[in-house]
């Protein structure tokens, strides 16, 4: 009598739970925008949470300020505040940890990049969380190493900026306004290099912004920005399309029929976001681009940066700026958000920037 009532009770699960994978979730998937918005857009996972944001080294970053960006959004038609992080080299650690003013070490500190000859990195982060996440702090020590001033921010959204809904064109948007606070931050005749990263999502995001700098200055009423000197891709995808049949999620549900039809197409039909990185870099073979991917990506497949890195060269020439593709291989530990462990990983910066120099 147990191992029947066992047995009927085994059948009974494994038929709910057919159930769900083969009716709940595709009706789900299709017809809710709310659920597929928050597979491209996860600020909902939000750790750690209950952040001092204005304070960042409470949130362990050393030699960090915080300050913010105001700005009207065309795509959303209202005011929107980011908040965003000033991250300096460590040859600046001496002027935070000495001077015990910290008024006068946030003046130095924005005076700073109008002196600086320092590489100055632009941080587009990836859909979850916020700029205090842990691998993110990690990657920013790295910047720190290589002497590298860091700008991070937060999307709407995201962190404290302004909490409302973001699409792709909101959060290019963003980064855009970042863009433009850190140009006009520089000293314009004397510009040090400055590099665009993007990390995951953010990889389609600084891909957008820079292969449309042109229009998305004309629609925000500003003078045009220069391209910058390059833009590094961590863990990129080529476009969303191919990044949601591959996601880890779809091999609960690929083998249906009606597969593409409900998890795919909506995703590729929605007017909120497109990210096709693989079209938006065509068009800017002037832009130096590095690569950084590793075989034991289980998020964003090795297999995706391949064909965004095929799609990229394919549409150079022999003039045009070099597109460099470094793969870490499997076994190493590297997967989706913690590339910032590679040991090799700031000499591959190091020589790109060297080479990007000479060009």
């Amino acid at each position: 009598m147990v191992i029947e009532t066992i047995l009927l009770t085994g059948a009974s699960l494994t038929a709910s739970i057919l159930v769900v994978q083969v009716a709940v979730l595709p009706l789900v998937f299709k017809y809710s925008k709310a659920v597929q918005r928050k597979m491209v857009f996860s600020n909902c996972i939000n750790y750690p949470r209950n952040l001092d944001y204005e304070n960042p080294s409470s949130c362990n970053v050393v030699g960090g300020r915080n300050f913010s960006i105001e700005f009207h959004s065309n795509a959303d038609n209202c005011p929107i505040k980011i908040g965003a992080w000033h991250i300096v080299p460590c040859s600046m650690f001496r002027d935070v940890f000495v001077i015990r003013d910290y008024m006068t070490v946030d003046t130095r500190l924005h005076d700073e990049l109008k002196r600086t000859q320092n590489t100055v990195v632009l941080y587009c982060h990836g859909n979850s969380n916020h700029r205090a996440s842990p691998h993110r702090l990690q990657m920013y020590k790295v910047f720190q190493e290589l002497n590298f001033h860091v700008i991070t921010f937060d999307y709407r959204g995201y962190g404290d900026s302004t909490r409302i809904r973001p699409t792709e064109r909101g959060v290019v948007e963003d980064a855009l306004a970042v863009y433009g606070w850190l140009h006009d931050s520089l000293n314009e005749e004397n510009r040090p290099t400055v590099i665009v990263w993007g990390h995951s999502l953010g990889t389609a995001v600084a891909a957008n912004m820079s292969a449309h700098l042109a229009q998305l200055c004309e629609e925000q009423g500003r003078p045009p920005l220069p391209l910058p000197d390059a833009v590094v891709l961590e863990a990129p995808f080529n476009n969303l399309m191919d990044e949601i049949e591959s996601h880890p999620f779809s091999k609960l549900v690929s083998w249906l029929p009606y597969y593409k039809d409900t998890f795919v197409k909506p995703f590729t039909a929605s007017s909120e976001y497109a990210f096709n990185t693989d079209e938006y870099l065509r068009r800017v073979p002037q832009l130096p681009i590095l690569m950084l991917h590793s075989k034991g990506d289980k998020i964003v497949p090795f297999g995706l940066a391949v064909k965004l890195h095929e799609t990229i060269s394919s549409s150079r020439g022999p003039g045009d700026a070099p597109v460099v593709f470094h793969e870490f291989e499997k076994g190493l530990g590297l997967g989706h958000n913690n590339l910032c462990e590679a040991p090799e990983l700031k000499n591959v910066v190091e020589n790109f920037l060297k080479r990007i120099k000479k060009t």
